[in-house]
């Protein structure tokens, strides 16, 4: 931070009339400082993003906020300090919506979103930078059976910018890797990766549900999604109403289970998913799509 942050203490001490009080909590004068680290919304996002134990051990000696973010994105790893510093633009965003449009997000909401929008550009720059170590890890990681009398349903989605349609797959499989059933679908419209992966669950849940299938794990690549479904519980975005839909399908199905796995393990359903823009819209398999 270089002093740049246009918050009410500074633009106050550059002779700009205005409220000293934040406008989040309403508690306390709102500097860098408490945007970022003191206010209970800050704390709550920084908890559900997953970051909460890498900042609360250095507050107790760093009271600076340029220092502290310094600190941060030069002695933490990729990951930490990359999700600190979209936090940061997503608390300040916030902050902005209740002074000029007056919407609110709970800070456990802010966190969530820092993590899908981390996850997002993460993805994108993978797949930029080609990925190299992936094709050894292909050899590595593998589809697992589910244990006895359960069934596992992985799902993905497809995205097709150039064509203007976001796909979705899944593939129902039983204890013994059996096929039992699959879905394809496609709908106009671009989608964001978090949401995209969010509807293809959603598809699965809503027909095994409907079918009266019981004791499923459900396995996505997306972790966001995953942590989404057991975290979030409120908030107003387009992606908060697709999580609670999931939670609300899952609460009438106790023997659904939503989990996380890796790329490599959810292959077939990647494959289903890319191919079902050459389908028609929807596409049920009781037996192997050929």
């Amino acid at each position: 931070s270089k002093g740049c942050l246009p918050t009410r203490l500074r633009l106050q001490q550059r002779h700009v009339s205005c409220p000293l009080l934040c406008p989040v909590c309403n508690q306390e004068n709102e500097d860098d400082w408490h945007v970022l680290f003191g206010c209970e919304i800050s704390k709550l996002a920084r908890q559900a993003a997953g970051i909460l134990q890498q900042t609360e051990a250095r507050l107790q000696h760093i009271t600076s906020a340029s220092q502290l973010i310094h600190t941060i994105c030069s002695t933490e790893d990729k990951e930490t300090a990359g999700m600190f510093a979209v936090l940061a633009w997503v608390l300040w965003n916030n902050r902005n919506n209740i002074v000029w449009n007056g919407t609110n997000e709970p800070g456990r909401s802010l966190g969530i979103k820092a993590r899908v929008l981390w996850e997002e550009w993460s993805s994108v720059q993978q797949v930029q930078q080609g990925q190299a170590h992936s094709a050894q890890q292909q050899h590595i990681i593998r589809w697992q059976a589910p244990d006895p009398g359960w069934y596992k349903c992985n799902v993905d989605a497809g995205f097709h910018q150039a064509i203007n349609k976001t796909s979705t797959g899944w593939v129902l499989r039983d204890d013994m890797g059996r096929f039992v059933m699959a879905e394809t679908t496609w709908m106009e419209g671009n989608c964001s990766i978090m949401e995209g992966e969010c509807i293809a669950l959603i598809k699965a849940l809503e027909k095994l549900s409907q079918r009266g299938v019981s004791k499923v794990i459900f396995e996505t690549d997306s972790k966001s999604v995953v942590d989404a479904v057991h975290r979030l519980h409120s908030g107003s975005s387009e992606f908060s109403f697709l999580i609670r839909h999931v939670n609300n399908i899952m609460l009438c199905n106790p023997n659904f289970k939503v989990k996380f796995t890796k790329r490599q393990a959810n292959m077939v359903a990647h494959t289903l998913a890319r191919a079902a823009i050459s389908w028609p819209r929807r596409c049920d398999f009781e037996t192997l799509p050929i």
